[in-house]
């Protein structure tokens, strides 16, 4: 979610995944094209490979062929291995074959190393310049200012008139969210969120020049700051309004250098617009599909954080995990990876693994195995802004409920769903939010 490490945004295209043999039963057979199924029934897809070949090589939609894992035990012990690595610059042929299809891809590859692309005692830096704002305290300190954004945010859409959710709400909140707590003028904030927009509608429009322009501006939006508080005290009074202050503080100390800072606070903009935005949008939809279950947590408000607990497990944001290579010959599920090779962990699919949990494929928002999931990652790569994400998502879901029982669809054509490999989300929620239950629906915090 939130600065996902785990949530990775490369390989972001739109040809097919492929099994690199194909069998009887796999959705990759001709007359059942692999990536329309891949993007129709994903789940459907990643429980076939963890069920027939939990390791199985594949060909990515750039064309390069990679190890994906999608067993729960596989998925864990992948995350936890030092043998799997994610400094590129250790496989410079491997990386440079990597067409990422994605601006923010090219940018995050081009300049810099970040928390994705770093490993110890690199990772360790960066993780320490980042990870101090992103505490579970600090992010708790935080959920006014969120219910704040979620109240203006709602106030300005209209009750009885079809809204997109995803753009009208959830994608604003998290920018915004992101905007403040990192210290980005108003003045600014416009084009981060205009990035982000283009970033989730280039499914849409595939104005990919557009795009690349928008995430140049803010790249160099983002240097400029940097340079800005170089010297600096690393903060502004304001415990939760300087984020990019206290990194680069933190980066000086460090001895981190001014290109790396900049993209590692790239990466936490990209990771945690698209992946907050799109589980809101995922659970959200979700609850509409689910009337009873949204009308106990109206009810029943003390069963939120549960409820997103088992959305992030059940249908989280972050279909695969960031890219690694391994640096040796390595067994993974009874395979053998030689080394060099990708290897890319479904996160999705392992919590959705029946060896781990019951009744894997049954939303159940009072399961008691739900702590187990993976939607964040695990370990070092363990995403930073995870506290934050559910912030946001209680904050936002949270209200939602309360202030708009009769919530619903605004469409009875099935909705499409972003056309990207690592990311489960939708392009688009139009919704009618209906009459307010009560007031503005405010609260007073």
């Amino acid at each position: 979610m939130t600065t996902s490490e785990d949530a990775g945004t490369p390989g972001t295209g739109s040809t097919p995944l492929q099994a690199s043999q194909a069998s009887p039963q796999c959705p990759a057979d001709p007359g059942v094209p692999f990536d329309d199924a891949f993007h129709t029934a994903p789940h459907a897809v990643l429980a076939w490979f963890r069920e027939q070949r939990p390791v199985a090589e594949v060909s990515l939609p750039n064309g390069l062929r990679a190890w994906l894992l999608t067993r729960d035990d596989d998925v864990r012990a992948a995350l936890g291995d030092h043998r799997l690595v994610h400094d590129t610059r250790r496989f410079p042929e491997a990386w440079r074959s990597l067409d990422w299809n994605s601006p923010a891809g090219d940018m995050i590859s081009a300049y810099g190393r970040n928390l994705s692309s770093a490993d110890s005692p690199e990772h360790e830096r960066y993780h320490t310049a980042v990870a101090r704002a992103f505490t579970a305290r600090r992010t708790e300190e935080l959920r006014p200012r969120v219910q704040r954004t979620v109240d203006a945010l709602l106030d300005r859409l209209p009750a009885d008139e079809p809204v997109d959710l995803l753009g009208q709400f959830a994608v604003p909140l998290s920018v915004t969210v992101m905007c403040e707590i990192a210290g980005v003028p108003e003045p600014d904030r416009p084009d981060f969120l205009d990035f982000v927009r283009r970033t989730v509608s280039i499914d849409d429009d595939n104005d990919g020049a557009g795009l690349r322009a928008s995430a140049m501006r803010t790249f160099e939006l983002l240097t400029a700051y940097v340079r800005e508080r170089k010297g600096g005290s690393g903060g502004s009074g304001d415990s939760h309004g300087d984020l990019m202050g206290e990194v680069t503080a933190q980066a000086e100390r460090e001895g981190i250098p001014e290109e790396d800072v900049v993209t590692v606070l790239f990466h936490l903009f990209v990771a945690g617009f698209d992946t907050t935005g799109a589980f809101i949008g995922n659970m959200v939809r979700g609850l509409i599909d689910r009337p009873r279950l949204m009308a106990s947590l109206r009810e029943h408000p003390e069963r939120l954080s549960g409820a997103v607990e088992e959305f992030l497990r059940f249908d989280g944001s972050a279909r695969m995990g960031v890219w690694r290579f391994a640096a040796e010959d390595i067994e993974l599920g009874g395979r053998r990876i030689p080394a060099g090779s990708l290897v890319i962990v479904s996160l999705a699919a392992a919590n959705r693994d029946p060896a781990r949990f019951a009744d894997a494929d049954t939303l159940d928002p009072d399961r008691e195995d739900v702590a187990g999931h993976l939607a964040f990652g695990r370990g070092r790569h363990r995403c930073t802004g995870a506290a934050l994400a559910r912030v946001e998502a209680e904050t936002a879901v949270g209200t939602l409920v309360r202030r708009y029982p009769q919530l619903r669809l605004a469409t009875e054509e099935p909705l499409r769903r972003r056309v990207v490999v690592t990311l489960h989300g939708l392009r688009r929620l139009p919704v009618v939010l209906g009459p307010a239950a009560t007031g503005p629906g405010r609260t007073t915090s």
